[in-house]
This record gives C-alpha cells, sequence and structure tokens, in this order.
C-alpha cells in the first residue's frame, strides 16, 4: 500500500530494481491501481441509484416546510428539492436512501471529497480538545499559514501575510480594504461577468444582476473593464490575431488621462472566471494586467475563491498563466467541510495595514484551522497527486465533449482547465446566440432525476458547468459524462428553440 493511504510508511523504492523506464512504469501502474482502489473507499459505490419516486416523501417534506421558512434568496436551495443525509467522496445519500452523485463539489468547495476519512479524524480530534477562541495566536494557525505561505504561487511564496475571513464576500471585501490600506489609494478595477460575494465592496464589483437587483445604490469606486472573453470578444476579434486587444484597453484606461482611473489601489481578477462561465483567458492577458498595474501603481489581486486549491490541475490557477499576483483570495476548497477563506498579501505591505482595523469573530476557529490543514494534507501529497489526475480526467472529459459537439451544433464553447470544465450553448454556432437558460436549466433537472447534481453558469445561464470532488471515482466520473452528453443530445432541439 503507497504512503497516501495514510496507514503505512512508503514502500522502500532501493529494491525495486534498476531505474529503468520500465521499472519506473511499472511502479507508476501500481500507484495507480493502489490510488483508484483508495479513492473507491472513500466513495459509496452504488451511484447513481435514485428510486421511481426520487427525490421522495421525505425529502419533499422537508424542503416543502423549509421552503417557508428560510429566505429565497439562496440559490439551489430554492428550487432543488434535494436532502441529503450523508455523504462519502462525490456521492450524497439522501433522506429517501437514494445515491446522487455532486458533479460539482457543492459549488467548488469540497475538492477533496465530502467525509474524507483524514479531514474527519482531524475535526473529530480537535473538536474534542479546542474548538473557538478571540482571533488570538494557536499553534494550528501558525501551522496553517506557514504551509499556505509555503505552498502559494510564485510572488507570494514564502514572501506573505495571511488576513483570515468568513467568507468568499467577506474575504474579497478585505482584500480590498487591505489594498486601499497599502496604497493609500481608493479605486478597484474589476471586471464584467465577475463574481466576488454578495454584499459591500464585493458586490459592487460582482456584475451579476440578479445580485443586485432591487439593492442599490451599490459602494462607489468600483470601475469594471471587459474580460478576456475570446468566444464572445468584445472587440470583435479573435485570439491571437487581436494582439490581446482587452489587455492595451485596460492599460489604456489605466495609464492614460481622462479616463475616471486616477488611484487605484488594486485589480481583482478571477484567473479563471466562475459564475461567468468558467472562462480561461490567454496567459498574455493576465502577464500584460500585471505591467499595467505596475505602471499604475495598483496592486493585482487574484481571486482564487471558486478556481483554487488543486480543481484546475495545479493548487492555484494563478500558476497556469506566468504571473505573479500581489495578493490572492482564497476560500471554498481550502476550508472544505469547514468554513475558512482569507487573503495572502506580500509581506511588503503588512507595515501598512492599521493595527486592529480588521477584526473577524470565527476567523480563527480552530476546528476550521484543523480540517484546512488536512485538506492540505492531501491536495499536496505526491503519491496521492490528485491535481495531476484532475488534469487528466479533464483533458478526457474535454475530448468526449469535443467528440459529442460534431453531432450536437449548439455545443459552442468547450473550455476548462482540471477538473474545472465547462460548455457553452447557443442556438447557431456561426452567430453564437446564447441559447436559452430555461433549455439548460432542462438539462440540469433531467440529470438531476438521473441521480448527478450539475449546476449552470455563464451571463446568460447558457453554460453547464462541471466541478467534481478530485476524488471521485474513475467509473462513476465517466458514467457521469457520458451522461451529460445523452442529455445534451436529447435536448437538442430545446436548445435551438
Amino acid at each position: 500500500m503507497s504512503s497516501f493511504a495514510g496507514s503505512q510508511p512508503a514502500p522502500d523504492r532501493s529494491s525495486s530494481g534498476p531505474h529503468t523506464d520500465e521499472n519506473r512504469q511499472k511502479r507508476t501502474d501500481v500507484n495507480e491501481k493502489e490510488r483508484e482502489q483508495l479513492i473507491g473507499e472513500w466513495n459509496f459505490p452504488e451511484a447513481p441509484k435514485v428510486s421511481d419516486s426520487f427525490p421522495g416523501p421525505k425529502a419533499a417534506e422537508v424542503f416543502g416546510e423549509l421552503s417557508k421558512l428560510e429566505t429565497p434568496q439562496i440559490a439551489l436551495g430554492s428550487v432543488l428539492p434535494f436532502v441529503p443525509e450523508e455523504a462519502k467522496g462525490a456521492v450524497f445519500k439522501d433522506v429517501d436512501g437514494n445515491f446522487v452523485i455532486d458533479f460539482c463539489s457543492c459549488i467548488s468547495v469540497v475538492s477533496v471529497g465530502h467525509q474524507h476519512p483524514k479531514v474527519v479524524k482531524a475535526i473529530a480530534d480537535q473538536a474534542g480538545k479546542l474548538g473557538h477562541v478571540f482571533d488570538i495566536a494557536t499553534r494550528e494557525k501558525l501551522d496553517l499559514i506557514k504551509r499556505m505561505s509555503a505552498t502559494a504561487p510564485p510572488g507570494l511564496r514564502d514572501d506573505c501575510f495571511v488576513t483570515l475571513a468568513l467568507s468568499g464576500t467577506d474575504a474579497a471585501c478585505a482584500a480590498a480594504k487591505n489594498a486601499r490600506m497599502a496604497t493609500g489609494k481608493n479605486q478597484v478595477i474589476a471586471f464584467t461577468g465577475g463574481y466576488h460575494g454578495v454584499f459591500g465592496t464585493a458586490l459592487a464589483m460582482t456584475t451579476g444582476n440578479r445580485y443586485r437587483e432591487d439593492y442599490g445604490p451599490l459602494m462607489g469606486g468600483v470601475v469594471h473593464l471587459p474580460y478576456a472573453y475570446c468566444y464572445r470578444c468584445p472587440f470583435g476579434m479573435e485570439y491571437p490575431k487581436c494582439g490581446i486587444e482587452c489587455a492595451k484597453y485596460a492599460d489604456s484606461m489605466l495609464n492614460q488621462p481622462y479616463t475616471g482611473i486616477t488611484d487605484a489601489a488594486a485589480l481583482i481578477v478571477e484567473p479563471v472566471q466562475g459564475e461567468g462561465g468558467f472562462i480561461v483567458p490567454p496567459s498574455e492577458w493576465f502577464q500584460q494586467l500585471k505591467q499595467s498595474c505596475e505602471k499604475h501603481g495598483c496592486l493585482m489581486v487574484s481571486d482564487e475563491v471558486q478556481s483554487g486549491f488543486g480543481k484546475t490541475g495545479k493548487l492555484w490557477a494563478t500558476e497556469h498563466f506566468g504571473f505573479e499576483p500581489d495578493a490572492l483570495i482564497f476560500g471554498k476548497a481550502v476550508g472544505g467541510d469547514q468554513p475558512l477563506t482569507g487573503v495572502m498579501m506580500r509581506s511588503e505591505h503588512r507595515e501598512k495595514l492599521v493595527l486592529g482595523s480588521q477584526p473577524a469573530t470565527f476567523s480563527g476557529n480552530v476546528i476550521s484551522l484543523a480540517a484546512s490543514m488536512a485538506n492540505y494534507e492531501i491536495m499536496t501529497d505526491p503519491d496521492l497527486d490528485l491535481m495531476g489526475r484532475a488534469t487528466r480526467l479533464g483533458e478526457e472529459m474535454q475530448s468526449i465533449f469535443v467528440d459529442a459537439q460534431k453531432s450536437v451544433e449548439q455545443i459552442g464553447d468547450i473550455r476548462g482547465l482540471g477538473l474545472m470544465q465547462a460548455i457553452e450553448f447557443v442556438k447557431d454556432p456561426e452567430t453564437k446566440e446564447p441559447a436559452d437558460a430555461g433549455a439548460i436549466i432542462g438539462i440540469m433537472i433531467e440529470m438531476f432525476q438521473k441521480g448527478v447534481i450539475v449546476v449552470p453558469a455563464g451571463r446568460w445561464g447558457n453554460t453547464l458547468r462541471f466541478m467534481p470532488p478530485l476524488t471521485i471515482k474513475r467509473d462513476q466520473f465517466f458514467d457521469v459524462v457520458e451522461m451529460v452528453v445523452d442529455t445534451i443530445k436529447a435536448h437538442k432541439d430545446a436548445l435551438t428553440g
């Protein structure tokens, strides 16, 4: 058994014979087999498996009663009559005994899977000793922040400090606040299609209509620039012939007079846009944005709440694009089964922050810190190699979708990194007119009825995003991918209408 099983030390490689390519391949094959066997043990095997009456009477009762008592502002919980009772790996078991595959990781949260044994043990062990404390020093906080710093992307690695927060929204607000203090400037630059949170400065940066509706005026000082959405270039150009026109435009806005941007503190950008539809920009865009920020004197902040922590095949999506951020916003999968978010920022800016200006009641919760440390140990385990596995599965998924595109012209764009993948649907591949959001919901509902949870995204709601836990069983993964393709084909006419 390999060291990633967590039950015994790694085998002695010295007795494995000559270090030939053949022997190395044999060891790789053995590790792969052990890895998949172990991942299987972390999951419910019988999934998807739902009854004819799914979601079932018990779920209907809980959903019906709770829908009258809880705010309608929540997202899936307002429309999806699903009531989980247990979870393992990538699988939920609901109150009626149905087994449902979570193909969205609870919106990019449980990257190491639900109830990973190592995380469960860390939570249980810590809960028996110490839970909530003031936002003061603990050994657990020190250990985690040192691990974060050591594994941060270039530019922050071993040269950052951490502000812990309470949610992704809270972390985005903290990043903007820190940047303003550090630079002495005021404005924040964000991007069309972006999502950073639902109140305060974070909501002002977020552009989704439903998050802003009937809630104004929003906080001032936020300016939006066009995101590098190559499939729908805002300048009507085509990559790479465009010469990265969107980056040139951003530079002109930041560094020419009479643009209205005179004192930007931060440019906050998602390396892979999440709610916007899993959009992956060219590397040159980020690199040129960084140069423009340096000319202006503002900080470049990477918001990795949704894209971060392994799901793109690297610990931080920023690492795919060859730029060094001044700060990074983290959350979701870093805490996983426990909430933990925050900001990593270059050490040089620490002395510029006001002492005692950012207290946060639950930011140092020791149980959350213990869970996060376990997540780090799992995600960065070189033998388990979840990120390498995510890269390989993502490539195979894209290949299957590309093949399906040959017979389904409504598949307009296929994009993503690792296990952060998406399909954008159109009515016509030539005009790229977005498919109706209702058609995408129809696919989502049919997938749910088959026992799989997938969720939409995109500016028009015409994109399906896929981000399963990195510990999903291989056979379940490909069963779901095949199911997605079959369901899309069955909905071809609805996508066109």
